[in-house]
């Protein structure tokens, strides 16, 4: 994949080093590039896409009614979501899930895209390559 640079980049398009946690524009990069830090010597920068997890009751339970139906008889997986329908313990745990995860902090991530390379550097500094 072509890396992108980053001076043709627009200033508010997000960039990250790919498995650290913070994220820059592409204007905050370019003017701390510029004061002297460093981040020009990392090759491994990328344009980022910010993303949300949400969780979802209805898989949560699926997936727990399948891993118990192995353990129990043969239609006991058609009981247990009968008895979950009957509750409507979907929408319950739904209402439970979005007030626990209604953060950040477990449900904001962003995805690595496309290769940035850094053709910006402190003054005084020329690339070599």
């Amino acid at each position: 994949m072509e890396k992108l640079k980053l001076s043709q980049l627009s200033d508010d398009v997000e960039v990250s080093i790919e498995e650290t946690s913070t994220v820059y524009t592409v204007a905050e990069l370019k003017a701390e590039i510029l004061d002297g830090e460093p981040h020009h010597e990392s090759p491994n920068w990328y344009t980022v896409t910010r993303k949300r997890w949400v969780p979802d009751a209805h898989s949560m339970f699926d997936r727990y009614i399948d891993c118990e139906h192995d353990d129990l008889y043969e239609d006991w997986n058609e009981r247990a979501w009968d008895c979950i329908e009957k509750e409507s313990a979907v929408s319950k745990i739904q209402k439970i899930l979005d007030e626990v995860f209604k953060g950040d902090h477990a449900t904001a991530y962003w995805t690595y895209e496309n290769p940035v390379e850094i053709d910006i550097f402190p003054n005084g500094i020329n690339d070599t390559k």
